[in-house]
């Protein structure tokens, strides 16, 4: 089920309407909804994976039990390696099998059509399996206590709002939050609302926009310059940052309306000054997660220069095939470690203007993202040939589309930028301005009518991330 459906509409206002209705009488009941909710929203993209996902929640639930009863060192690490071999054997078979085995005959010189297999990845799957194995190392490493109650561990495994596409929750966050008491207040329900329009805002007007100028781009380059191959990666990379981070608000702000708090994934990464700091700001709950659970386990900066080097292209080469099994996602991962590494290893220091270093990071990561967009090595190599190769030219890409639908465009991109910068420098600007109703009504009024008349709704586009 997608957000931005109108099944999704019906399906929440349901759920909210009993929640805070019948269920109310207790956090068990309400805990017994939101379980259901779950696995109805699960179930109506594949009621068959439903059952994996299930019995591999039951497995973590029965490790992590096992994993703190025990005090004997092998014991425990057994438990710890059931628990993740579960989670990787799946994720590994539905997401990777296909790329590797064509990637062996490949090199074998076989024919990779004779071991493939027709599969269809389980929506969500690179997601829940991270947050389920957080869980069993926290439990093993005695940072987060095992859930005794099987109905709060499935219900933090199988939280509607960020099951899909995150943030990755972390047990000590999301799960005490299930077994407190949860009243309705009218403040948290609004800005759930809030954050949830601002992320509709981001999906449908600008992100969802914006993919109708880069697909053009990608899908032809050959009848394009580099100029508007330019603009084509630009608006990609605009994009991809507003359906991620969009889909992250409605998220939080859905979570908002049953009384939960999720975690914050973005914070402005387009304003980083360097590699390092836009990893620190950009999908901050799975950044985190490779950090503590990879990075840091071998070795992290500790080691010698040329081991954390290793250490942290390694790391990014794994985010790199996370996101996606292939050459692209790879290259990707292999590009921003490189730079990472270098960063680290010379500590690169440039008395520059604030502005330009952020100009200037920004474009690296715009680079790098032509990788991530490339439906193959061959299309990524084309998009960067003809950009840096081929003639300027200028505009092509945006036949079709009207001036006024552009201006409108792009200027909601800036201001929404412009708002979040602000909202990051002073935090609480947006609070004493929303105070006056004449301003705040007044904002959700123009973004609800942008909504309607800018939203792209034909055939209802997925959230990339929801393909990882």
């Amino acid at each position: 089920m997608i957000f931005n459906t109108i099944e999704f509409v019906i399906f929440l206002l349901v759920v909210f309407a009993l929640y805070w209705s019948f269920f109310n009488k207790s956090n068990t009941r309400q805990n017994i909804l939101l379980l259901f909710a779950g696995y109805f929203f699960y179930a109506w993209w594949s009621w068959k994976f439903l059952f994996m996902f299930i019995g591999t929640s039951l497995i973590d639930f029965y490790a992590a039990q096992k994993i703190e009863k025990h005090e004997e060192p092998g014991k425990r690490k057994f438990f710890l390696i059931l628990s993740i071999t579960g989670n990787l054997s799946v994720l590994l078979f539905f997401k990777y099998y296909n790329f590797f085995v064509t990637e062996f005959a490949n090199l074998i010189g076989s024919n990779p059509d004779n071991l493939t297999l027709q599969i269809i990845l389980p929506l969500g799957i690179s997601f829940y399996t991270f947050q389920a194995m957080a869980y069993t190392i926290d439990v093993y490493r005695k940072t987060a206590p095992a859930e005794k109650n099987l109905l709060t561990y499935l219900c933090y495994s199988s939280f509607f709002p960020q099951m899909l596409s995150g943030p990755i929750e972390r047990a000590n966050h999301l799960m005490p939050q299930f077994n407190r008491r949860r009243e309705f207040k009218y403040t948290q329900a609004a800005k759930g609302l809030e954050l949830m329009l601002f992320g509709f805002f981001k999906k449908v007007v600008l992100a969802d926009n914006l993919a109708v100028i880069a697909d053009r781009g990608f899908a032809s380059p050959e009848n394009y310059g580099s100029g508007d191959l330019i603009i084509a990666t630009l608006c990609f990379t605009f994009q991809i940052y507003c359906d991620f981070s969009g889909y992250t608000d409605i998220a939080r702000g859905v979570a908002r309306l049953f009384g939960f708090e999720l975690i914050k994934n973005f914070n402005n990464p387009y304003f980083a000054q360097n590699i390092n700091e836009f990893w620190r700001r950009r999908h901050i709950s799975l950044s985190t997660w490779f950090r503590d659970y990879l990075y840091i386990p071998l070795g992290g900066n500790k080691k010698s220069k040329l081991r954390t080097s290793i250490n942290i292209i390694f790391v990014f080469a794994i985010s790199g095939l996370w996101h996606g099994a292939s050459r692209t996602f790879l290259a990707w991962g292999l590009y921003h470690g490189i730079l990472s590494a270098l960063n680290r290893l010379f500590n690169f220091k440039f008395d520059l203007p604030k502005p330009v270093k952020i100009t200037f990071t920004f474009l690296i990561v715009a680079l790098g993202l032509i990788f991530f967009r490339a439906v193959n090595m061959e299309n990524a190599y084309e998009v960067m040939g003809k950009i840096f190769h081929s003639e300027f030219s200028l505009l092509k890409i945006f036949l079709g589309i009207s001036r006024l639908k552009l201006f409108l465009l792009f200027t909601a991109l800036a201001v929404v930028f412009i708002l979040e910068r602000i909202n990051e420098i002073n935090p609480g600007y947006f609070q004493n301005l929303f105070a006056k109703k004449l301003i705040k009504y007044s904002a959700y009024y123009y973004a609800v009518i942008l909504i309607l008349l800018l939203g792209v709704y034909d055939n209802t586009p997925n959230f990339i991330y929801f393909q990882f």
